[in-house]
């Protein structure tokens, strides 16, 4: 949450990709649950909660059922397309890592896969934009509170770990990692990013 893969996804639908849109996908199919006058992550976020609300672990486990459809949906849209069809980007959700190895496995042979990495001194930066713009979080059980430790405390201690956690798996399923000097370099074009991944496949 926060590196960049909607960034750069908007940036490449602009120029002419088919882009799919994981998170605004899986708020579609709860839109009885969501408003629809709000940004979709922001109402996915409120819906979830914090790992220590009341529903937040039944939220989680819908949450990450719909993701796994979606994925799902979106694989059998990229197995029905052709070379004609044009280019495809897919902005996942943070919490792809999560999904079952064959859903991933079948993601990674229709996709190359981007990782965009973020270093440990840009963790707390990260925790604060979340504050200030909440994205639905999947913790997966990451969220462990010390003895008379504040809830708020807990929750900057176990983001950071959750990120060095999710860093490490996320370069495990990665075909091609961008370093973050790079993918969030002001000056960084799209044409430059995509030579790299390309060299990458090649």
């Amino acid at each position: 949450s926060g590196a960049g893969k909607s960034y750069w996804s908007k940036i490449m639908e602009n120029s002419g990709f088919r882009r799919y849109s994981c998170d605004n996908l899986i708020a579609k199919r709860l839109s009885s649950e969501l408003g629809k006058n709000v940004k979709s992550t922001l109402n996915l976020a409120k819906w979830m909660g914090e790992p220590y609300s009341e529903g937040y672990l039944e939220a989680e486990s819908l949450y990450l059922k719909l993701e796994a459809e979606v994925l799902s949906f979106i694989c059998d849209e990229l197995e029905s397309f052709s070379i004609r069809d044009g280019p495809v980007v897919v902005d996942t959700t943070g919490s792809l890592i999560y999904l079952n190895k064959v859903l991933l496995n079948r993601l990674r042979k229709l996709v190359m896969t981007v990782h965009l990495s973020l270093p440990v001194k840009k963790h707390k930066e990260l925790f604060d934009a979340y504050l200030l713009d909440p994205k639905p979080v999947i913790w997966k059980g990451k969220y462990l509170p010390l003895k008379r430790e504040s809830q708020q405390k807990t929750l900057r201690r176990c983001y950071r770990e959750l990120l060095t956690f999710r860093n490490e798996r996320y370069a495990l399923i990665s075909d091609c990692e961008l370093e973050y000097s790079f993918h969030h370099c002001p000056k960084t074009r799209l044409n430059k990013l995509l030579e790299i991944v390309t060299n990458y496949s090649n």
